[in-house]
């Protein structure tokens, strides 16, 4: 596993690179066909795969304005990568100075001139360099000039649209974690750290850890209610419930990302954990008591348990 933040000035690094270039939030199911092409060409050729890809999404500078939240952290699209077979990944700050290079410049100053590529894999709607004029076309007549193989990865289709982080994104903003799963290839996970809630949940049975996302920026699904699969810092994973949104029962005004671990009584504050979903339950809703809140968690527990049953 090799990390690289900046382009590496010494071309014998890699041996006959063959490099992918995007942002790959989510690494999806069409990204992973992306990656597999990749695998296919450096071993044909007997060369290094190389993922060029960024720590933060490109329309942070680009559309500062309109902020986008990611489906995938920097850490979690690196373990995502390299637990793909790839071990080579310049993680690159976008910038606005990287943002006005031309394709061109970026394709002769960067993918020739200081990695010496050898084969370059590019998914179907990718363009890079300033206003994306590098597309296809474009990069097709760089490679021609430079002599450098060029291979197009086709669209991934699921029910006959092509997967996409903006699909991903639309999905997991009206809570279909189901549909999620399937165009990620995984379940959809976020990561966080436990901290000191008002402490209501303990009031009415269900103790819950109080979840600070690690990333602002990490996109968190629709609210409502979820079963679940906790990871904690043992290692060792424990099924439970948990909600997002307003607790409007409680008539509160800031959202909330509150877990329930079932059968698990522990003291982990300050502590970062995992949380896996698998199946949304039911969306968040007011009730007229606290006693009627509590009725509906404990039916909330029978349902998360039931679709948690093949778990460990």
């Amino acid at each position: 596993m090799k990390i690289y933040h900046t382009i590496p000035d010494n071309k014998n690094l890699f041996k006959n690179p063959v490099v992918t270039i995007g942002n790959f939030d989510g690494v999806h199911i069409g990204h992973r066909k992306i990656f597999n092409k990749l695998l296919e060409v450096a071993q044909r050729i007997k060369g290094d795969p190389v993922v060029i890809t960024f720590s933060s999404h490109p329309r942070k500078v680009l559309n500062p304005e309109t902020p986008i939240k990611i489906v995938t952290t920097s850490d979690e699209k690196i373990n995502a990568i390299f637990s793909l077979g790839i071990d080579n990944i310049i993680l690159l700050h976008f910038t606005p100075e990287m943002a006005n290079m031309t394709a061109r410049e970026f394709y002769n100053d960067i993918l020739v001139t200081r990695i010496d590529v050898r084969e370059l894999v590019i998914g179907y709607d990718h363009a890079f360099g300033k206003n994306r004029e590098g597309d296809i076309d474009y990069v097709s007549m760089l490679s021609r000039e430079s002599n450098i193989g060029l291979t197009r990865v086709n669209e991934e289709l699921y029910d006959s649209q092509p997967v996409s982080s903006t699909w991903i994104r639309r999905e997991l903003e009206s809570g279909n974690i189901g549909m999620v799963e399937k165009l990620l290839g995984r379940k959809y996970s976020i990561t966080g750290t436990v901290m000191q809630g008002k402490g209501r949940g303990r009031s009415l049975g269900f103790p819950t850890a109080n979840i600070v996302p690690e990333d602002p920026d990490k996109l968190i699904p629709a609210d409502g209610t979820y079963s679940v699969m906790v990871s904690l810092v043992n290692g060792s994973k424990k099924k439970g419930m948990l909600n997002i949104g307003m607790n409007p029962t409680f008539s509160d005004t800031g959202r909330t990302i509150e877990a329930h671990l079932f059968d698990f009584n522990d003291d982990i504050y300050d502590a970062r954990i995992a949380v896996e979903f698998v199946r949304f339950i039911r969306k968040e809703q007011a009730f007229g008591s606290v006693d009627k809140l509590s009725a509906q968690l404990q039916r909330d527990k029978e349902t998360a348990l039931m679709h948690l049953r093949d778990y460990e």
